[in-house]
């Protein structure tokens, strides 16, 4: 098995020992021991190894690959609570904090999250069965989330056609517009005015929680953006003689 390409991960499982267990420093270890990772690195390496066994320092010979679910959810998880770069690093097993910090900063220039072009089922799939209660949640979800029809259809595995449907008629009938109208005739009474605004006034507090939860990461992102301008000026070259 190996960990990286300069210690397998039995070689390097074995300098944990002695550093965490026979109490060696680092510095003795890469001085008289041959360790040729850097203190950071293997600072890391010990905490997955504390974390995670011998599975948190062995990596796959082929490159780690990972969906683009779990990158947002890594980055999301970033910018709304208070972990670090590395703790996240540990905690989901990644080879390198700079994976970490690369992926956030892809997402605050727009990169990571950048919507793909939706697939072409979405358009012409044929409408599978569902309930009254399934559609009110996802009509929901579409407001809650700000979501767009097409991406509303691929999540839920639904018509492009079914969702646009769904929410003009939560819209104008509230849950009542989404019954099962086959066999049946369809809602033909308008909303009472009272009835309207308790429809509007619901998917306005969904409106309201996505953009509480989305100021938030809007104040983590200048937040990174601040730390990565401040970055950049420490490493100008200083002009002065």
């Amino acid at each position: 098995m190996r960990s990286n390409n300069k210690h397998s991960a039995e070689e390097l499982e074995k300098y944990i020992h002695l550093f965490l267990e026979d109490g060696i420093s680092y510095k003795l270890l890469k001085d008289n021991y041959g360790l040729q990772l850097n203190k950071s690195n293997f600072r890391l390496k010990v905490l997955q190894y504390k974390e995670h066994g011998i599975d948190g320092i062995t990596s796959s010979k082929r490159n780690n690959r990972y969906s683009k679910e779990f990158k947002e959810a890594v980055v999301k998880e970033y910018l709304n609570s208070e972990i670090s770069y590395e703790d996240l690093t540990v905690k989901y097993n990644i080879p390198s904090v700079s994976t970490v910090r690369n992926w956030i900063n892809r997402y605050t220039k727009g990169k990571l999250l950048r919507t793909s072009s939706p697939k072409p089922e979405v358009y012409t799939m044929k409408g599978r069965k569902t309930t009254q209660e399934e559609k009110i949640e996802i009509v929901r979800d579409y407001l809650k989330n700000n979501l767009s029809y097409t991406e509303a259809a691929e999540k839920h595995n639904v018509s492009y056609h079914n969702i646009y449907a769904w929410v003009q008629k939560y819209k104008e009938h509230g849950p009542d517009g989404l019954v099962d109208g086959r066999g049946r005739r369809k809602p033909d009474t308008i909303q009472t005015n009272e009835e309207k605004l308790r429809t509007e006034n619901a998917a306005l507090k969904a409106r309201n929680e996505y953009l509480e939860t989305e100021n938030a990461a809007l104040k983590k992102l200048k937040e990174v953006e601040r730390e990565l301008m401040l970055r950049k000026q420490d490493m100008k070259p200083n002009s002065k003689r």
